[in-house]
């Protein structure tokens, strides 16, 4: 799977996305938003581990915007119909609708692909871009 327009490529990791992943994930912008298992800080080794874990992987993508990673997509606790969909990105790149994009390319992949129905995101309160996002593709919000 993945998706390639001017801007923007979405695509399975490959070694050598870790210094960039490292970069633009290193954030506590970010790590606030997210659950407890994202590493915060995100070292380089943290991305080592991401990238390898993921190399083979169907499940967590690579977010390139002009050349560099600057994110992920991904699907965790996948089902037979619903899986959990996981997202960041750098915040030098939010409002840009990366994340929209991205969102509306995984849940059609899933739904070909995968046969998932149904997919589900944790949101952290006050986080109105990723409720805008999942409201406006039917993403389930837990909290």
């Amino acid at each position: 799977m993945f998706y390639e327009s001017s801007d923007l490529i979405i695509r399975p990791y490959r070694n050598g996305d870790e210094g960039s992943l490292a970069f633009y994930s290193n954030n506590k912008q970010i790590a606030a938003q997210m659950p407890t298992w994202f590493p915060s800080p995100f070292t380089y080794d943290d991305a080592l581990v991401w990238v390898a874990d993921n190399l083979q992987s169907n499940s967590n993508f690579a977010i390139i915007y002009y050349g560099d990673v600057i994110g992920n997509i991904g699907l965790r606790n996948i089902s037979d119909t619903e899986a959990e969909l996981v997202l960041w990105i750098g915040p030098d790149f939010w409002n840009h609708k990366i994340g929209s994009r991205a969102c509306q390319w995984l849940k059609e992949s899933a739904q070909k692909e995968l046969g998932i129905s149904r997919l589900y995101a944790f949101v952290k309160d006050g986080n109105i871009a990723a409720e805008q996002i999942a409201n406006a593709l039917d993403v389930r919000i837990e909290r």
